[in-house]
């Protein structure tokens, strides 16, 4: 499945792969295997030993970006039902960040191999966003994965093309926590702007720090031993650790992600401080994101929705459905999900539709029932100015407390009456009681 262009310009993360720093941050490495038992933050330690196949290297470099892009492919098809990403070699590069060419192809192909054929071993340091509890976890990244050529071309059989398309299926406990809405959001723009994996990696890292904790934070400190083996600089000394983060500092300063970047004490006791630029990207709201799946939106496009439009207008749009719903139009909707995605990408076109689908229904004998009497055929049209349409468009948004439920009871009737149009309704949802309060006191002068 191709992704769409207006996607890509979002980019997420899954925090635990944020925060573990499962792939090696150096370009380079000689490493087939590796231990690190660490603690970062508050959310306790962090306890990993990753093994790579006989006569291959660990995950390092690159592969961080493929991974990224994996994640991205993922949530932009909707987190397929069988964990499995499909996606061209290009496609695939091109959510990864890296520019396409005959020796990005052959390292991709490098990359997928290590990425599926090195296990992890996770104890107590894998979070359950489903289960909102910590776990221990023993796994390769990609389960499987396979290349088809759909191209007529049989010259460098099984080399790697742009057209080669890729089935990856990804380990379960990654997808199961997009699922669960346990994702960080990344600034693609930032993103875009970093030339080199390891301050890439730095970034993701570092994402995680400033935000996977819920509420932004505006500075972060590590010892710099403690941080060089995060990152897999292990065998290092502090001097050359320094001087190996100094370009990717430079370049996250230059950013603005990072304002600055400060070291204290000496020997092994060095701490490096972050002090972050301003906040920018955003979580995808919970609520939205649910709003969003109660009308069948598939897991991965509820995140972009909600991250993208905002929990105020995702209201909005249900609401203007579900009165879409009561109207002769919704004889015209036969997917609900497809819809609300269009009205929340076109909400003047529906807007529209919504005035003269009621300005329509207005003059049939059914929409001349009140809520007491309603109509005894079950297919007939549904009326639309009644208490229980009033309620269903304001989404409970009015119910508590005795304040809001004043309100509510005074628009329905205001409603039913004619006074006041389905569209007047809908701007009420959001409002604070007293901004409601001030409409309500202006329709009725």
């Amino acid at each position: 499945m191709a992704t769409r262009d207006a996607d890509v310009e979002l980019r997420h993360d899954e925090p635990n792969l944020a925060r573990l720093n499962l792939v090696l941050a150096p370009n380079r490495t000689d490493l087939y295997e590796w231990t690190k038992q660490l603690t970062l933050d508050a959310l306790g330690g962090i306890h990993i030993t990753c093994t790579a196949p006989r006569n291959s290297l660990v995950p390092h470099g690159v592969d961080n970006d493929i991974l990224l892009g994996l994640v991205n492919a993922a949530v932009l098809q909707g987190l397929p039902e069988d964990d499995t990403v499909r996606v061209t070699s290009r496609e695939l590069l091109r959510l990864s960040g890296i520019t396409p060419s005959a020796r990005a192809y052959e390292k991709l192909r490098e990359s997928l191999r290590r990425l599926q054929y090195t296990a992890y071993d996770v104890i107590d340091s894998w979070y359950d966003g489903s289960k909102h509890r910590w776990r221990t976890m023993s796994f390769s990244l990609i389960v499987k994965h396979s290349a088809e050529d759909n191209t007529a071309d049989v010259t460098n059989l099984g080399q790697w093309r742009a057209q080669t398309v890729l089935a990856i299926k990804l380990d379960d406990g990654v997808i199961k926590n997009i699922r669960a809405g346990h994702i960080l959001p990344l600034n693609f723009e930032l993103l875009a702007q970093l030339t080199q994996p390891l301050t890439r990696n730095l970034f993701r890292t570092l994402s995680f720090q400033r935000q996977g904790g819920g509420q932004p934070v505006l500075a972060y400190s590590v010892p710099l031993g403690v941080w060089a083996s995060h990152l897999g600089m292990q065998e290092m000394r502090p001097d050359t650790v320094m001087r190996a983060l100094q370009p990717a500092h430079v370049e996250l300063k230059a950013t603005g992600f990072l304002r600055d970047v400060t070291y204290q004490g000496r020997g092994k006791s060095r701490v490096v401080h972050y002090t972050f630029g301003q906040v920018d990207a955003t979580a995808p709201d919970p609520e939205a994101a649910a709003l969003l799946a109660r009308y069948g939106v598939s897991g991965g496009r509820t995140l972009l929705l909600a991250q993208s439009h905002g929990l105020q207008a995702v209201k909005r749009a249900v609401g203007v459905l579900e009165a879409l719903l009561r109207t002769e139009y919704r004889t015209k909707i036969r997917n609900k999900a497809g819809i609300l995605t269009d009205i929340l990408e076109q909400p003047h076109k529906y807007d529209t539709l919504l005035t003269q689908a009621e300005g329509r229904q207005s003059s049939t004998p059914a929409a001349r029932h009140s809520a007491a009497q309603p109509p005894s055929d079950a297919d007939a049209p549904v009326a639309v100015r009644d208490t229980a349409a009033a309620h269903i468009i304001l989404m409970g948004t009015y119910d508590q407390p005795t304040e809001r439920r004043e309100i509510r009871d005074r628009v329905s009737a205001l409603y039913v009456g004619g006074r006041v149009t389905t569209l007047d309704l809908i701007g009420l949802l959001g409002k604070s009681t007293a901004e409601a309060q001030a409409v309500v006191a202006q329709w009725t002068a």
